[in-house]
């Protein structure tokens, strides 16, 4: 056999290897889905549907709020309402948006290179700062 053959052959193999997990890759995940009972809060979803998550509990609350409006009461104190069906966040999703290098959710500065930048912070945030000599 020649050379370009072998390479030509190579690269085929290599291609039916790859093609089932590009292809399971390239559909779409399913969607995650849960049913709100009577006496469920907003926080109990969370912890029943992401245990484990690192994210910030008010981070879960708004992608869950912003996945379901219909979900919630219209009036100010914003409850669930039992019965309706909850589109639950893609984590890898939530995790990807909040834990890239150079997203500042809270503005916290986790992600500029260490420390706070107080230039996006007002006095009254400060003010309870422990300061060292």
């Amino acid at each position: 056999m020649t050379k370009s053959m072998t390479s030509v052959r190579a690269l085929l193999c290599c291609i039916a290897i790859a093609a089932p997990m590009l292809a399971s890759s390239a559909s779409p995940a399913a969607r995650s889905t849960y049913q709100v009972v009577s006496g469920d809060t907003l926080d109990k979803v969370i912890r029943k549907t992401m245990p484990d998550s690192p994210l910030r509990a008010d981070i879960l609350r708004n992608a869950f709020v912003q996945q379901n409006p219909q979900a919630f009461t219209k009036s100010p104190p914003r409850s669930l309402m039992a019965g309706a069906i909850l589109n639950v966040p893609n984590h890898d999703d939530l995790l990807r948006t909040y834990m890239v290098p150079g997203h500042s959710p809270g503005n916290s500065g986790i992600h500029r290179g260490g420390g706070y930048s107080t230039a996006d912070m007002n006095m009254s945030e400060r003010k309870n700062w422990v300061r060292f000599p």
